[in-house]
């Protein structure tokens, strides 16, 4: 059976914690962060005065890693990655809300604590980024059984096409 697009996004769908990397002016920052996607969109909840919301003004060019960890196997992770264009967005927009109205109960009540608590006179306004896919999603180990590394390394990585 083929790994296809449509698996690739309920893949991504399914997950909720990834590392976003931007461009500041002393060089890359990344952070680990919540997100909630739809489609190939991912937003994530955000204060106007992060590091990473300031490096994403001056510089929309984003990287994402998704970590998937294997069900049962003790290996190292599989791995979504790719580039994308960040935007920032208000905190009401419908997209990004939508996604978080289909995320697990648990997180939904700690990310609208977090929103409710915020202190925006440190932090900023809540705001959110959706980061959207450049041309491809690279993954590795990604829809293949975990014994094809040990068969052919390249067999692993997988392109997938978005644009």
């Amino acid at each position: 059976m083929t790994f296809s697009l449509r698996d690739l996004v309920k893949l991504i769908e399914g997950r909720n914690f990834c590392a976003l990397a931007t461009q500041g002016r002393e060089g890359p920052h990344v952070a680990g962060v919540s997100y909630f996607a739809k489609g190939f969109n991912i937003y994530i909840l955000s204060s106007a005065n992060t590091t990473k919301v300031r490096n994403i003004r001056r510089d929309p060019h984003v990287a994402v890693h998704v970590s998937v960890p294997w069900p049962v196997v003790p290996a190292p992770p599989r791995s979504i990655q790719f580039r994308g264009t960040a935007e920032i967005l208000p905190i009401d927009n419908a997209d990004a809300n939508a996604a978080l109205a289909k995320a697990p109960l648990v997180l939904r009540r700690v990310m609208r604590h977090l929103l409710k608590n915020v202190d925006t006179e440190i932090w900023g306004e809540n705001i959110w980024i959706r980061i959207r896919p450049t041309e491809r999603v690279e993954t590795f180990m990604v829809g293949v059984p975990v014994t094809t590394v040990f068969r052919d390394e390249k067999e692993a990585i997988r392109h997938f096409k978005v644009n």
